[in-house]
């Protein structure tokens, strides 16, 4: 497949990108500068230079599947980019295709009340964008992940509606989201991981094909 990866110079969007080259897809990835093009051109992807709060939409050309990987981080600009240009992508993926999105979110969206402090903030801003997207129509998964590590990933995680908090390694998000992309009981989801004793493989394989 052609697959547009937006957030690709992130933890995860890396290891989304390098994962999906392995596995022989054709990837374009939205970069904002020429280092973060040059480090993904390494990592087998086709940078489109743009901006989520400007134009971006060129990474879309040809596109099959869209992966959303991007976030605000230590910016702390949520609104903007965890909130509005996650909405925007998804209005546009309405408009003109494709129907296919990814997007990788954050454990605790549904309960924020229940979760650290300081991540109370943008995971309200993610809760909105998130219900964007699962009424928008499109065919979406959305991943929450626990907390990130740059451990090695181990291929082995834990999968539900909601989970138990704990940790996973930025490598093995990446590993479920490129399995959602080949799995049809994926699509219409929103799932929690963090690490645990079920293969990758076998756990999003384990979801049921949406009615």
């Amino acid at each position: 497949m052609k697959i547009a990866v937006i957030g690709a110079a992130g933890g995860v969007g890396r290891h989304v990108v390098s994962q999906l080259s392995q596995a022989g897809h054709d990837i374009r990835a939205l970069v904002r500068t020429q280092e973060q093009a040059d480090m993904l051109s390494l990592h087998g992807a086709n940078p489109i230079m743009g901006d989520l709060t400007g134009e971006w939409t060129q990474v879309l050309d040809g596109a099959d599947a869209v992966v959303w990987a991007a976030g605000a981080g230590t910016s702390g600009n949520f609104q903007a980019i965890d909130g509005d240009a996650l909405v925007k992508v998804a209005d546009t993926l309405v408009q003109q295709g494709p129907r296919r999105l990814v997007v990788v979110s954050s454990m605790g969206v549904d309960r924020p009340e229940q979760m650290p402090p300081f991540l109370i903030q943008v995971l309200k801003v993610k809760a909105v964008s998130d219900a964007h997207v699962q009424h928008s129509g499109l065919d979406f998964t959305i991943v929450r992940p626990g907390g990130l590590s740059n451990e090695p990933g181990s291929g082995q995680i834990t999968l539900g509606r909601q989970v138990q908090g704990g940790q996973i390694p930025r490598e093995d998000v990446a590993r479920v989201v490129v399995a959602c992309l080949n799995a049809p009981g994926s699509l219409g989801q929103t799932f929690e991981i963090t690490f645990g004793p079920t293969p990758v493989g076998e756990a999003v394989a384990s979801l049921p094909v949406s009615s």
